[in-house]
């Protein structure tokens, strides 16, 4: 009786020192907190979960224990649980639960992290603690630093209406229409919840978010782009809401989980990986849920973001880790449409190279569709303007486009050069902030080149040579583009040159066969130098091709070199020599975004 007198008192006083004191002080028994190894752990033991299925208040859910997958994948064991209470009996397992702590004879065994689409029952996956504790406590957190294999990336294929999967920064995207929902033991998902986002946008961008293991959907962010909000009181402790932010502002974006462990400020969540790249740098904010969506393919909790208390460090296979207190990097973003309505976009994105590109194709397109209409023809002006840290002025990425119907490809030819400078293997970029103005217009502005006439068909090496190139816009009388070209002095007698009025796809075409080694940069400041000079839509290009021939060097070009130098360096054996072709190039730009080329041929005396 005595023993059991003092054992009420010791409950009684540890309930109160945890109630009155700072947090500070409580944090410190999450450390203390009684683990049990999975040794101990045998099938029929029973015992309860913590997550929050409304709010911000923790409840409790029962567990049984089926048995433990021994090395399920390498070097990890799975304990498997049959759950029920609270909605788990209509519900099953739920996206967002990922993180809910288990608990057997109140000792932490791990956390709920994995599940199979449309079972019936509740039944679940467990991280065990010791592989999470082992392996994210215990991990140097430095600057996040991927290392993506290709400078290139491409607009998933999804987007692009293709029916296979492309290979994308080293992830491979399935092909819309492809079965993502076979029964197989896979990560919960987990819920990326978007606020300021047009419905259409996100519904193409779903299985591009597939890919990650994340589901999208569209909700509200309580934060409203402040670090202050009434709600979101709750502490992270054990079975709380917490969120990745993807994106924060005038747009959010943000994947929502559950806290499974604390140890003073470091935090453990989700059981299994989000990106799993390793040292990352994510902001960490609080998360209030709304409801529980029931579902027989995938249950979910509807949540938000509340407030920003720390930052992920590391993203690995037992799961994430964060540190309450510190602030993660984020590059400012505005998004400026001008059409039939004019609106202004301010907002915070991740610095991270495998989904920045992605999440701004997705804000420009929603920000276009927000303001414009969706179908019917369209002429768009973008300018994308990005501040890299060590250079004075921002790069350029500007061109005109003309479309019919609702397109990401015009958006996606400017953030994919983007996304190269962001992924070049020259150098790590930092983006200090970044600036994208579009300008829409509901009228057709193309032209197509009709012809091509010259002055003279005769001509001497330094002469001038007027170039008269009929341009047909649409529905418009035709028009004449006067253009001079200088043969160059040493052009060779008797020679037969081709001049040619192209366009800036015929013409990249031939930049490419012409002198292929000046599109291959080998250093950074090549790379941006191609970057900015990419070929407008409304430049007309006319073009002389020379019988000289010159050679390019590690993507610099010597269009002028003696005979005996192209030949030395053509049987060099050393790599990035390529051959050049010289010409003469005069760019024009126009009103309209142009289609088409013709050629003509002249001789020289």
């Amino acid at each position: 009786m005595k023993f059991s007198l003092y054992r009420l008192i010791y409950i009684l006083a540890v309930f109160c020192f945890s109630s009155v004191f700072s947090p500070t002080i409580r944090t410190a028994l999450f450390a203390n907190e009684n683990i049990m190894n999975i040794d101990e752990i045998t099938p029929g033991m029973t015992g309860y979960g913590k997550t929050v299925f409304i709010g911000e208040q923790i409840e409790t859910f029962t567990v049984e224990v089926l048995g433990i997958l021994k090395n399920w994948e390498a070097k990890s064991n799975m304990i498997l649980i049959k759950m029920s209470g609270g909605p788990l009996e209509k519900s099953g397992i739920i996206a967002g639960m990922s993180g809910s702590p288990v608990y057997i004879d109140n000792r932490l065994i791990g956390a709920v992290s994995y599940g199979w689409s449309f079972a019936k029952e509740a039944i679940a996956g467990v991280t065990p603690i010791r592989e999470m504790t082992g392996t994210l406590l215990n991990l140097p957190t430095q600057e996040n630093d991927i290392q993506i294999t290709s400078a290139d990336w491409e607009l998933p294929a999804e987007l692009l209406h293709e029916p296979k999967a492309v290979v994308t920064n080293s992830l491979s995207f399935p092909a819309a229409g492809q079965d993502m929902n076979k029964i197989r033991l896979t990560p919960i998902v987990s819920p990326l919840v978007i606020s300021g986002i047009d419905g259409g946008v996100l519904q193409k961008m779903q299985p591009f978010f597939n890919a990650y293991g994340l589901h999208p959907l569209q909700g509200g962010d309580c934060s409203s782009g402040t670090e202050e909000s009434t709600q979101g009181t709750t502490e992270l402790v054990p079975g709380a809401s917490v969120a990745a932010v993807l994106v924060r502002g005038d747009l959010s974006a943000a994947v929502v989980g559950t806290v499974t462990y604390r140890d003073g400020n470091n935090v453990l969540a989700f059981g299994h990986p989000f990106l799993q790249t390793g040292n990352t740098d994510i902001p960490m904010a609080s998360a209030h849920v709304y409801t529980v969506l029931t579902s027989q393919s995938n249950s979910i909790k509807m949540a938000s973001p509340v407030k920003l208390i720390g930052k992920i460090v590391q993203d690995r296979r037992p799961g994430i880790a964060g540190i309450l207190g510190e602030s993660s990097r984020m590059i400012p973003c505005r998004i400026e449409v001008d059409g039939s309505q004019k609106f202004t976009y301010n907002f915070e994105i991740i610095d991270n190279k495998l989904l920045t590109p992605s999440l701004i194709l997705m804000a420009a397109q929603s920000a276009v569709l927000s303001t414009e209409k969706k179908v019917g023809e369209k002429s768009i002006n973008i300018r994308l303007s990005a501040n890299i840290e060590g250079y004075q002025k921002p790069v350029v990425v500007e061109n005109v486009f003309y479309e019919i119907d609702q397109s990401w490809l015009s958006i996606n030819h400017i953030v994919q050069p983007f996304a190269m400078i962001l992924n070049n293997q020259f150098k790590k970029v930092r983006l200090n902030g970044l600036d994208i103005k579009i300008k829409a217009l509901d009228t057709r502005k193309t032209a197509f080149i009709d012809a091509v006439m010259v002055d003279k068909k005769l001509v001497k090496p330094g002469d001038s040579l007027k170039v008269n190139v009929k341009l047909k816009p649409f529905t418009g009388e035709s028009i004449y583009q006067t253009v001079l070209l200088q043969i160059p002095d040493d052009t060779l007698p008797g020679s037969v040159l081709t001049v040619t009025a192209c366009d800036a796809m015929y013409g990249n075409a031939l930049n490419r066969g012409r002198a292929a080694g000046k599109y291959l940069p080998a250093n950074f400041e090549q790379l941006l130098q191609y970057v900015e000079n990419m070929e407008k839509n409304n430049t007309l290009m006319v073009r002389i091709l020379l019988p000289k021939r010159g050679l390019t060097y590690k993507g610099e070009g010597f269009p002028s070199l003696p005979l005996s130098m192209v030949s030395i360096m053509s049987n060099a054996n050393q790599s990035g020599v390529g051959p050049l072709s010289d010409e003469v190039i005069t760019r024009v730009p126009t009103t309209y975004v142009l289609n088409g080329r013709q050629n003509i041929s002249i001789m020289v005396e």
